[in-house]
């Protein structure tokens, strides 16, 4: 988990020391005036009001800032994993395990699932743009996996249903795996150690498909997030935090607005949402979700990832277009990415998510914000 000693805790402060005099980022080091705000002042932020504040567990902390009409949870611990049931679940979980980390489910033998989902980056591959069997590069980079056991869509863009589904989606996408489903089972069905376990988790020695991708899909629920400082703060102990990491935490929950689309104890609300990254009309042009439903309202839309574990999930977004996460906050603080074309024209032209905008941080926020992100 490397990637996080590389983010220094002023690293926007130390970009806007050195840009240019009267640039965008220059201006980032202005003191903001936030007595509109809970704890905040003429010139930015009251630690000892916000101590205060932040005492107990979440339900007694300040009510986050999120949109009128917008669904949304408090934040809560990680629901845990629960233990096998019996000796068959536990054959089945063995079983899912070791497909999960089985090249053989590639055409080639080249990739396994855990080729592009690694644990150390937050269960990505640390690329910008995933690359399968062949080093065929996809479109989009792999997307964390800690969200993916509570999700009702999977993939970027939702395209499946279920775990199971995604499973034979990676195994058969020519991007990916590049294998049919009955070479992979066939694969599977000629090692002796997992007929062993089949037959311990169904009393059956041979798989069909379904059985495949069940197990895999088993294993995949076990899924969780390492512990963290920030599991001792919601459950309660807000003192661990520093000054910069609890005003980070404030910001998070207000005046950055995070909440609208990260809450809930994986801090994603598992919806699809348009930040102005589809390249609409450019060349490398992906509209997302609308490519699996045709549906207008799709259009530029990508699943919301959970933050767990986000430090050392880089590059971000779908497309792995930032590499370094201060510069992607900034990117948040201006409002996102700008869609071009004209909508009264062109019907296509996707609308950017409502709940995106710009947000008036300065330098000193920006750099809490993101140490409370590291803590994640």
């Amino acid at each position: 988990m490397a990637q996080t000693a590389t983010i220094a805790a002023d690293a926007t402060t130390k970009a806007a020391q050195g840009a240019r005099s009267g640039s965008a980022v220059a201006r980032l080091l202005e003191a903001v005036d936030n007595q509109s705000l809970a704890c905040g002042t003429a010139q930015g932020w009251d630690a000892a009001c916000l101590r205060a504040r932040y005492q107990g567990q979440p339900a007694a902390w300040p009510r986050p800032v999120v949109d009128a009409g917008k669904d949304w949870q408090e934040m809560a611990a990680v629901p845990p994993v629960a233990p096998p049931a019996d000796g068959r679940a536990a054959a089945q979980l063995a079983l899912g395990t070791a497909l999960f980390f089985d090249p053989g489910l590639s055409r080639k033998g080249g990739v396994s699932c855990a080729s592009c989902h690694q644990a150390d980056k937050s269960f990505t591959d640390g690329l910008a743009l995933s690359v399968g069997e062949d080093k065929m590069m996809g479109r989009r980079r792999a997307q964390p996996l800690f969200a993916a056991p509570f999700a009702r869509q999977l993939f970027w863009d939702g395209r499946a249903p279920s775990l199971e589904a995604q499973s034979k989606g990676s195994i058969t996408n020519v991007f990916e795996m590049n294998n049919t489903l009955e070479a992979a089972v066939a694969h599977v069905n000629a090692q002796p150690q997992y007929r062993e376990l089949f037959a311990k988790a169904s009393g059956r020695h041979q798989l069909t498909e379904d059985d495949m991708v069940a197990a895999i899909a088993t294993y995949v629920r076990t899924v969780r997030p390492p512990q963290t400082l920030a599991d001792q703060v919601v459950a309660g102990n807000t003192a661990v935090l520093s000054d910069q990491q609890l005003l980070g935490l404030h910001l998070f929950r207000t005046k950055a607005r995070c909440m609208n689309c990260h809450s809930g104890p994986m801090l994603t609300d598992h919806d699809f949402h348009d930040l102005g990254l589809s390249f609409y009309s450019r060349r490398n042009q992906d509209l997302g979700r609308f490519e699996a439903t045709r549906n207008k309202d799709d259009l530029g839309k990508f699943r919301t990832p959970s933050l767990r574990g986000v430090a050392h999930a880089g590059p971000w977004m779908h497309n792995g277009l930032f590499p370094d996460l201060p510069g992607l906050i900034r990117l948040y603080n201006g409002g996102m990415g700008v869609v071009a074309g004209d909508p009264q024209r062109d019907p296509y032209v996707p609308a950017k998510s409502a709940h995106i905008k710009a947000l008036q941080l300065n330098a000193a926020e920006i750099d809490a914000l993101v140490e409370w992100l590291k803590l994640l």
